[in-house]
């Protein structure tokens, strides 16, 4: 870019030294009136040049602005399809989600916890019966974890020598 403006600073330098000369010998050979009706010749050239060019950008600015709006009305159907289908899937999955929700509360409600509260009302009965028989002493879940870490260490001592 800098090479290519450089060039260009270069290229008018050059231009307008030959200007100044051309100006210079035209004032000394008496030719100065026509060599100014050539040069304003020249310019309304490039002038209607100039305005057929932009004409037709504009021209083609407005071909381009139809296309795209035509090709935007089916993107944006597609969007808006794409949105509906999404909005049902997260309604699907919202159903799913309360679905399995309450059959997760129902088997809680029927199925672990009567388990649950029978399965401890049995252990509890038989550490009673135990206690009441003689067969064992009723130790609290502190001493029974403090004897399980021991023999935990009793083994790991035992398996590292």
């Amino acid at each position: 870019m800098k090479r290519a403006l450089r060039l260009a600073s270069i290229i008018g330098a050059i231009v307008l030294v030959l200007l100044i000369i051309g100006f210079i010998l035209a004032a000394v050979f008496n030719v100065l009136l026509d060599v100014l009706y050539i040069f304003l010749i020249i310019l309304a050239a490039f002038s209607i040049v100039s305005t057929a060019f932009l004409i037709y950008s504009v021209l083609l600015l407005i071909q381009t602005i139809v296309t795209v709006r035509d090709e935007m009305k089916p993107l944006l159907a597609s969007v808006n399809q794409t949105a509906d289908y999404l909005k049902d899937t997260a309604k699907t999955a919202g159903q799913t989600a309360t679905t399995i929700s309450s059959t997760a509360q129902l088997t809680s409600d029927f199925a672990l916890g009567p388990t649950i509260r029978t399965t401890a009302t049995i252990l509890a009965g038989q550490k009673m019966l135990r206690v009441f028989l003689g067969r064992g002493r009723a130790r609290s879940q502190a001493e029974e974890r403090r004897k399980q870490q021991w023999e935990a260490m009793q083994a790991s001592a035992r398996g590292g020598d």
